[in-house]
């Protein structure tokens, strides 16, 4: 199914797991669905490797640095950013 639009190839993988007797049930199932709002296409969700910042393990240090830092003017590193880097999470860098 390599190289098969992933909606076409619903039927191609149903049959190979039906041959391989894997499956279980196949049903029609009616739900809302996520479209692109300027081409009206359907949107597929790709499961895709992504890198983590471990952001929660260094955020003492990295509000420390901010500290350090000369912010002009000074109330973005006091207020705003500080802010949210004392709230900063994981964070995905490959998205």
């Amino acid at each position: 199914v390599k190289g098969v639009h992933v909606k076409k190839a619903d039927d191609i993988l149903i049959k190979l797991v039906k041959e391989a007797g894997r499956l279980v049930q196949k049903d029609n199932l009616d739900h809302q669905y996520p479209f692109c709002w300027r081409s009206d296409t359907p949107l597929i969700y790709k499961a895709v490797p992504s890198w983590f910042v471990r952001v929660e393990e260094i955020r003492d240090k990295i509000i420390a640095n901010n500290k350090k830092t000369r912010w002009v003017p000074p109330s973005v590193g006091e207020g705003r950013f500080h802010a949210w880097l004392a709230d900063a999470r994981d964070w995905a860098v490959s998205r």
